[in-house]
């Protein structure tokens, strides 16, 4: 199924307008591929168990709550949701977010796991099938790749135009998973680089570390402390500082700044807001600083920004300000 507005499910209540609509929804839910393309200023989606899932946003954020980890998905990241997973999501973004959701069907990822990790001559079987393989991913916030986002941004591109191919999104879902299966083996490698004797305790710290970034990229707008990341990653601040810049190659402050400049450039580039506006919306306090970290992590390049639909004198007071911080 291909819809273009955020399903009207609870805990929006019921109105004669969506029993049809409902009735119709559930019975297909998790037994086909669904993709959701929608733009809407906000829209919530009550708790529940859901089909494995792949969530992207652009020009606002889609929040969606598992367990007790809070995961914000925006402009430079992406999410993926093992099946049976229960979160509850929440869309919002002025003047509209750009949510694109897609639903597999139940047992997909494991046909295509089954598929990937059997030899080639079981394609010739008499009926063409192979057994399914149980697969399960990291439940993190991950940065737009060069294997996954493009097709994300085609779907979302295709939806635009008009797409009603159901057929052509189930190819679409077998190419996304096959790079994810490949992508998990390349992640799961990461945790080589932590000094553990037991492989499962390095998968663990792994885990843990995905947690701490997760936690600055869904909450960089707030005044984090290193015992905020540590107690999110539930990690002494000293293994987590040695940790986190063994595998992600920053320490976890750099990580943080780095998320905020990408955002402070991207509203600086996208909107009219006042410059100390967007330095306190994303967590640096004033514009100096936020120039700072802009000019440390773009270079020159950081301070000569495009605002768009302002007087022509801004521009050149912009890039005074940023000679003064």
């Amino acid at each position: 199924m291909i819809l273009r507005e955020i399903p009207d499910v609870p805990p929006r209540p019921v109105t004669p307008q969506n029993i049809a609509f409902r009735r119709w929804l559930y019975p297909r839910w998790g037994k086909e591929n669904a993709l959701i393309s929608a733009r809407t200023r906000y829209a919530e989606i009550e708790r529940t168990e859901q089909p494995f899932s792949i969530k992207a946003a652009w020009g606002g954020v889609s929040e969606h709550r598992v367990g007790s980890r809070r995961l914000c998905v925006d402009d430079d990241c992406y999410l993926v949701l093992n099946e049976d997973q229960t979160y509850s999501s929440v869309f919002q973004g002025d003047p509209a977010v750009n949510a694109l959701c897609l639903f597999m069907r139940r047992g997909l990822p494991a046909e295509v796991n089954g598929a990937l990790v059997a030899p080639l001559e079981a394609a010739l079987a008499d009926d063409g099938c192979v057994a399914p393989r149980a697969v399960e991913f990291a439940e993190n916030l991950r940065p737009h790749d060069a294997a996954i986002s493009p097709i994300l941004r085609l779907m979302r591109h295709k939806v635009a135009e008009g797409l009603a191919d159901e057929a052509w999104v189930e190819e679409q879902c077998h190419r996304l998973l096959a790079r994810l299966i490949e992508g998990e083996h390349r992640l799961r490698h990461r945790a080589d680089r932590i000094d553990s004797i037991k492989p499962a305790t390095r998968e663990e710290l792994l885990r843990r570390l995905g947690w701490a970034a997760d936690f600055m990229q869904s909450s960089y707008a707030d005044a984090i402390s290193l015992d905020d990341v540590a107690r999110a990653a539930r990690l002494s601040k000293f293994h987590l500082i040695r940790l986190f810049r063994r595998v992600h190659g920053v320490t976890p402050h750099v990580f943080l700044q780095n998320k905020r400049a990408r955002v402070a450039r991207r509203l600086i580039e996208s909107t009219a807001l006042e410059l100390n506006e967007i330095a306190v919306q994303v967590g640096f306090g004033t514009r100096f600083t936020m120039f700072r970290q802009l000019r440390r992590v773009y270079g020159a390049s950081g301070l000569e920004l495009r605002r768009p639909a302002l007087p022509l004198h801004r521009p050149a007071r912009l890039a005074a300000e940023a000679r003064q911080a």
